[in-house]
């Protein structure tokens, strides 16, 4: 098996924030909270979101309905989960506007956000995902608007999320929203999988490699950029949790442009 990594950021915003202009949702669509009998409709529209995704070569369980059904229980199930950072949008489907209000209205599914906080005040975005359908009308920005809004009233002060580094529109929204890199993560991967070539966040290097291959390998990557090559400082492999995390100061990965993401192709989904 040729194994690979994909290239992944952390991102972070401290709470609270200035006044940002809350997003408003399209004529039509509606904010639905958590509640226990919406887990499996979070668990399809997860699956809806990222089934064709990068995403769900990196994290198979986003390929498969059962494996997006495992993950919502297992959200569900962590102590630090947080209701009033758990959304989904919904919109009454189109034949039937208009129709007879006090019948039953079909809704499409649109969109999902989890959050769970942890007992320092740390809250995680787990996942965001926006059906391909409705994607570009503003839906993540208020899923992510609202879930920000649940972590601040639960007495969180900083939250986190993870992005595929070739998910440029994605990261760009997160950075309009306050978000800034932290971290680079590898995540190992079977490359097989992905047929993107040169254009893909997969890049060749063997299952639990070293650190001091990864250095090489950035060190010859960015050598016209004699700056930046000190960026990665720390590597930690780990074939038994199949993670390698790079540690970024956080000087540099704030002041990185998005000249420096242009590298990757933009991914359709919003995470």
């Amino acid at each position: 098996m040729d194994s690979g990594y994909c290239k992944r950021f952390r991102m972070d915003v401290d709470l609270p924030r200035s006044y940002v202009p809350l997003a408003s949702l399209p004529v039509g669509y509606q904010l639905v909270p958590w509640n226990e009998a919406l887990l499996d409709v979070h668990a399809r529209t997860k699956y809806q979101a990222f089934c064709q995704e990068i995403d769900a070569q990196v994290f198979p369980c986003l390929g498969e309905l059962s494996g997006c059904r495992r993950l919502m229980r297992e959200i569900r199930r962590k102590p630090g989960f947080l209701p009033g950072a758990t959304w989904l949008i919904a919109r009454q489907i189109d034949r039937y506007k208009g129709f007879n209000e006090t019948s039953f209205a079909p809704l499409e599914w649109c969109g999902t956000i989890q959050g769970v906080m942890d007992r320092s005040g740390i809250g995680s975005i787990q996942n965001i995902g926006i059906v391909p359908s409705q994607r570009g009308s503003g839906l993540g920005s208020t899923l992510i608007e609202r879930a920000l809004s649940g972590f601040e009233a639960a007495g969180a002060y900083r939250v986190t999320l993870e992005v595929t580094a070739e998910n440029i529109a994605a990261i760009r929204l997160y950075q309009r929203l306050g978000f800034r890199r932290s971290k680079t993560i590898y995540k190992p991967v079977d490359s097989a999988l992905f047929q993107d070539g040169a254009d893909s966040s997969i890049d060749s290097l063997p299952l639990g490699f070293p650190a001091s291959r990864l250095h090489q390998e950035n060190t010859q990557r960015d050598s016209s950029r004699n700056s930046q090559q000190n960026v990665i400082t720390t590597m930690v492999s780990s074939v038994v949790q199949e993670l390698a995390v790079a540690e970024t100061p956080r000087d540099v990965a704030q002041s990185e442009s998005d000249e420096d993401l242009h590298m990757m192709p933009v991914g359709a989904s919003n995470r």
